[in-house]
């Protein structure tokens, strides 16, 4: 059962509170996408036993869980063909396509297709991507993929690479293209309006003045026009107005609201990724963005206090409504919630 309330703002968002994933825990970074009108969520990680300052053990996992009538979930009979999660997902004519991603083991390249025909998943093949690759952000722009950023080992630094698949020549295989000209980064969010798509902030290592790394949110935005001439794909990137606050690792993809304007809502911001002390983490920020495309401007729009912003998670479009899957809402410690916003 559904139950909506609007946030009060200058502009009302209206929330719904979807079913609760099961097991109690919830997930980070897990896939999701929508196949024939049932939302599906796969994989993703947790901390089973003991939060992470408590010396626990991050788990992936190979669960998949399915919602076809709005009420409940049921587990899927089959699993992922290895655990995993922190990939991209984009749903298109009814396959959901799963990229990349990361377990216990490292950083994945392996791209599958998996299509929920009413009783089982049933599974397809696609090109492999270039290399080992997860916390990215990734989006369907008509028939074609766009991959941006991530990082390609546990132990690398954030990348400025962006590919591209297109799925009408999926025989071709991923190809890169130019990517945005600013820094490289992982965890950046993504949306696509009008054929285009789009890329804001994300994070990457900075270095203080003692040589000392930290998280530096980025505030930079980007939309990228595609082109394709003789067969090949050529990228024509624009420089946008900056974030009035950095969000890395925020809900991806954005939610497009009233067909003119993007919401952003949880992610990490400068001022979180300060915080040292992971068992005191007072949670993820509540203030909500809007960003308008047709006039390049951000507006704040109030808190959001009734349900708790999150990070590392997946944002589908399904039933008429944007739905925000799980996520971490403090470091280690994720929430089952399901919600929906229009």
């Amino acid at each position: 059962m559904m139950t909506a309330f609007k946030t009060v703002a200058q502009s009302a968002v209206e929330w719904n509170e979807l079913p609760e994933l099961p097991g109690g825990k919830g997930w980070a970074g897990m896939y999701a996408g929508v196949s024939h009108d049932a939302l599906i969520c796969l994989g993703g990680a947790n901390f089973p036993e003991k939060y992470p300052w408590e010396g626990g053990k991050k788990k992936w996992y190979d669960d998949i869980y399915v919602l076809v009538d709005g009420k409940n979930w049921q587990k899927a009979d089959e699993k992922l063909s290895v655990p995993a999660g922190y990939g991209a997902t984009v749903s298109y004519q009814n396959t959901i396509i799963l990229i990349g991603g990361s377990n216990e083991n490292g950083h994945l390249n392996r791209v599958i297709g998996l299509e929920w025909d009413g009783k089982k998943l049933l599974q397809s093949s696609f090109p492999d991507l270039p290399i080992p690759l997860a916390n990215m952000a990734g989006a369907l722009v008509g028939d074609v993929i766009v991959i941006a950023g991530g990082i390609s080992s546990p132990t690398g630094t954030p990348l400025k690479k962006c590919y591209l698949l297109d799925l009408k020549n999926r025989s071709q295989g991923w190809a890169e293209i130019d990517p945005w000209p600013g820094p490289e980064r992982q965890l950046p969010v993504c949306t696509v309006y009008r054929g285009q798509f789009y890329l804001f902030g994300g994070e990457t290592v900075g270095i203080n003045s003692k040589g000392i790394n930290f998280r530096s949110i980025l505030l930079d935005s980007y939309r990228l026009r595609l082109r394709r001439n003789a067969g090949k794909w050529t990228a024509f990137w624009d420089r946008l107005a900056p974030m009035p606050r950095g969000m890395s690792a925020g809900g991806t993809i954005l939610p497009v609201l009233h067909n003119d304007r993007f919401l952003f809502w949880g992610g990490v911001d400068g001022v979180t990724a300060m915080y040292k002390t992971q068992a005191t983490h007072p949670g993820i920020i509540q203030s909500m963005l809007y960003y308008f495309p047709e006039t390049d401007s951000w507006e704040f729009i109030g808190q959001q206090t009734k349900i708790l912003a999150r990070v590392t998670l997946p944002t589908v479009f399904w039933n008429n409504h944007w739905v925000y899957i799980s996520g971490e809402i403090k470091p280690g410690i994720r929430t089952p919630s399901v919600v929906g916003v229009k």
